[in-house]
């Protein structure tokens, strides 16, 4: 069971960084966030007022955060391909893994910028 505190709470709440009170996303689904909302994430947290674009540009870093996540999943998802078909040509991966992309890239952002922010960021107990 993941602690409120912890990095790892945040993360996987959608939670401020600061406070572990106010979501960080409009919306807990990263695909509704996507699809429907305009804006994507609160500018700030509605409990501790905490801005969460830290400073100009900030989110570029989210970006190598979003390139890591990406990697690990097509390595996973290539080996599994690989391994449960033997006889599978390189351009079937390939496709495969690129739909795969595509499809995964809302949960991939949503995750990225939530790790960004919370290297950054340390919990501090409002109570």
């Amino acid at each position: 069971m993941v602690k409120k505190g912890s990095k790892s709470y945040s993360i996987l709440y959608n939670k401020c960084p600061k406070c572990h009170r106010g979501k960080f996303w409009h919306k807990n689904n990263p695909y509704l966030n996507i699809l429907k909302d305009n804006k994507l994430t609160n500018d700030h947290c509605n409990r501790c007022k905490f801005k969460y674009e830290i400073e100009p540009g900030f989110w570029f870093g989210a970006m190598y955060v979003s390139y890591g996540i990406a990697v690990v999943f097509l390595i996973i998802f290539g080996v599994s391909l690989v391994s449960l078909f033997k006889d599978i040509e390189i351009l079937t991966i390939v496709s495969v893994l690129s739909i795969l992309v595509v499809i995964l890239a809302p949960l991939n952002h949503f995750f990225s910028r939530l790790i960004w922010i919370n290297i950054f960021v340390d919990y501090i107990d409002s109570n």
